[in-house]
């Protein structure tokens, strides 16, 4: 004998659902401004250098009157659109989601339920490790659109992120980012 079962398909209240935009979000940590612009006056330097070296040729030499200011303004420009950029950005992890919200022109919210995440890093550059700051990236079963890269946070608070999305979704730790607690 079959149960029958109806079937419902109510109208959702979209005034009654939590709102994203009414979460403060965490913002990167003041230091990483400043790896922001090492890596600026990195790449500025060598195409600096590049440019000096080219202006050693004849052929090219009459082109610096229009190859510095192009230079110039594209320094400015940079380090102008890396500031804005570094200060729109924020994360928020909360009970069932983490929402990444980052943009100028075109603002991009990424919202991640917890149980698409299949995947953790968390990395370290050079001169994060200086400023003992870290990076999440968190991976999803949705393609390269729904990963996150949260860049910025500082590592004792990256690392408790990601011990605490571990824990909600049961995942084996990567042994490549388990640290020794005598360290």
């Amino acid at each position: 004998m079959a149960t029958e079962t109806s079937f419902t398909n109510e109208v959702i209240d979209l005034d009654s659902l939590p709102k994203h935009e009414d979460v403060q979000l965490s913002r990167s940590h003041p230091d990483y401004w400043k790896i922001i612009c090492i890596n600026l006056l990195i790449f500025f330097g060598l195409l600096g250098i590049t440019i000096g070296i080219l202006l050693f040729f004849d052929e090219i030499r009459p082109n610096a009157k229009w190859m510095i200011p192009v230079y110039l303004a594209l320094l400015a420009s940079f380090f102008l659109v890396f500031r804005i950029s570094f200060k729109k950005r924020g994360y928020a992890i909360r009970t069932h989601d983490v929402i990444y919200k980052s943009g100028i022109i075109a603002e991009s919210t990424t919202i991640i339920p917890l149980n698409r995440i299949q995947h953790i890093e968390l990395n370290e550059g050079l001169f994060s490790r200086i400023y003992k700051l870290g990076s999440l990236q968190l991976f999803t079963a949705g393609g390269q659109t729904g990963h996150i890269h949260i860049s910025g946070i500082p590592i004792d608070e990256a690392k408790r992120i990601r011990d605490l999305l571990l824990k909600k979704l049961d995942l084996p730790e990567n042994p490549t980012t388990e640290m020794n607690p005598d360290e």
